[in-house]
Parts: structure tokens; C-alpha cells; sequence
């Protein structure tokens, strides 16, 4: 009997240390996720300020570029080198963003959607196709010309409106995982925590009932 009473307490020990260590495990685990998701948010931020700042370049330059191309004998080359110049800065700089975020697993996990529909090919397409239809206008007519160049502005805009559209899901996406992180692992050691302490007040009071004689 007291043998068997020895192994009992044994295994509850053990069980208790299993589950203790289950719990610091799982512990660990909620903060690497919740870690990752915070820096995702801090990472689709930077993705996000660029792509605005992009886009306020963009609407800016483009009114620039449109008022020296409607002005007759103005020339547009300067401008133009100049957009081309400052838009690569940018693009280059959603590239590096890209790169960075590829090379951190915690953040990857929570932004992959996300930046993989920062196609920054798509937007040096577009810029291409812009600077080509604003150096054409010349010989294309104004009114045909202007029509295909404003065309590609728009479709300038719309590509980086559509990219920030898509940081915003992510964002909101990655901070309402990390929420509910936070809520089950509060959930389940509140849990553990109330049976890792009541359990052995339970237990004593039911092995003290039990020696009582009949």
C-alpha cells in the first residue's frame, strides 16, 4: 500500500513537472509568435510609409511633368530624368524592404502575403510606360497624347493605391493574431495555473477523507 501511495506521488510529480514545463514551452512559443507579429506590423509600416511617400512623389511630379508638357516649347527631359531618378530611390528601397523581411523567420511568417504582392517589377514597368507616353505626347497630338499619358499616371497610382490597400489587410490581419495569441495564452495558463495550485489542496483533503476509519 505504501508502495503504491509512493508511486502515486511519484507521477503526480512528474505529471506536474510535465505539465510545467509544457506550459513555460508553450509560453515561449506565444512570445516568439506575438515577437514576430509586432515586428511584421513595424516591418508593413516602413513597406507603407514608402509606398505613400511613392505615391504623393507620383500625383506630384505628375502634375509637374503635365503642366511643362501642355506649355508649348517646354521641355520635359529634365523632369523626367528627375522622376525616373527619385521613383528608382524608391523602388529600391521597397527591394531592400522585401530582402530584409525574407531574411527574418518571426516576421516572414505573418508578411508573406503581403510582400509578395509588392511586385516591384510591376511598378518599374508602369513608371517605364509612364516616362515613354509623356515622351511621346510631342509627336502623338495633344489631345491623344495627353489621354494615354494621364492613362498611365492613373494606372501608376492605382498599382501603389492597390499595394498600400494590401499592407493595411496585413496589418490588420498580423495585430489581430497577436491578440488572440495573447488572450489564449493568458486562457489556458490562468487554467494550468488554478490547477497546479488547487489541485494538491483537493488532493490532500480528499486522502485525508479517505484515511479516516469507517
Amino acid at each position: 500500500m505504501t508502495a503504491l501511495k509512493n508511486f502515486c506521488r511519484l507521477g503526480n510529480i512528474v505529471g506536474r513537472l510535465a505539465l510545467t514545463i509544457a506550459i513555460g514551452s508553450a509560453a515561449m512559443l506565444s512570445l516568439f509568435l506575438v515577437s514576430g507579429s509586432v515586428k511584421a506590423v513595424e516591418e508593413i509600416n516602413r513597406t507603407d510609409d514608402t509606398l505613400a511617400e511613392l505615391s504623393q512623389y507620383i500625383a506630384e511630379g505628375h502634375a509637374s511633368i503635365r503642366a511643362l508638357v501642355t506649355t508649348p516649347g517646354s521641355s520635359t527631359d529634365a523632369a523626367l530624368a528627375h522622376f525616373e531618378k527619385a521613383v528608382e530611390a524608391r523602388l529600391t528601397r521597397l527591394r531592400s524592404l522585401n530582402n530584409l523581411v525574407e531574411r527574418r523567420s518571426g516576421v516572414i511568417i505573418w508578411t508573406r502575403g503581403f510582400h509578395e504582392s509588392i511586385n516591384v517589377q510591376r511598378l518599374e514597368d508602369a513608371r517605364r510606360a509612364y516616362v515613354t507616353a509623356a515622351e511621346v505626347v510631342p509627336t502623338a497630338g495633344i489631345a491623344g497624347g495627353m489621354r494615354m499619358f494621364d492613362l498611365h499616371a492613373r494606372k501608376l497610382m492605382v498599382t501603389v493605391a492597390a499595394m498600400r490597400d494590401s499592407a493595411e489587410t496585413a496589418r490588420s490581419q498580423a495585430l489581430f493574431a497577436a491578440e488572440e495569441i495573447v488572450a489564449m495564452s493568458l486562457g489556458f495558463g490562468g487554467l494550468v495555473t488554478a490547477y497546479l495550485i488547487w489541485y494538491p489542496v483537493f488532493r490532500r483533503k480528499m486522502d485525508g477523507q479517505a484515511a479516516l476509519p469507517a
